[in-house]
């Protein structure tokens, strides 16, 4: 090979050495990675760290009626334009 054909492969190579040396120092840092890493009164958190479990349990309730009217009225429209076959159109003026 020449000079020219062997370029591009150095510098892939040199990415992806960069690359996963950037990857080791992340997963080195963490502080844990399951639950287990963590002591009995805590939980590893996506951000890993651990986190202490809340003292009281906090639960809401969510009305989903507004969601699932939209939701529905957006199938029948759907259905409606599939049906027709084409889109209704606005004609401007």
């Amino acid at each position: 090979m020449n000079k020219k054909g062997i370029a591009p492969i150095i510098i892939i190579v040199i990415l992806c050495v960069i690359i996963l040396a950037f990857y080791v120092v992340d997963v080195s840092q963490r502080e844990c990675n399951a639950n287990k890493d963590c002591s009995k009164n805590s939980y590893c958190g996506s951000d890993y760290t651990c986190h202490e479990y809340p003292k009281e349990i906090v639960v809401t309730e969510h009305n989903y009626l507004i969601s699932s009217i939209i939701l529905g009225i957006a199938l029948i429209t759907a259905a409606y334009i599939f049906k027709g076959g084409k889109l209704p159109t606005i004609k401007w003026k």
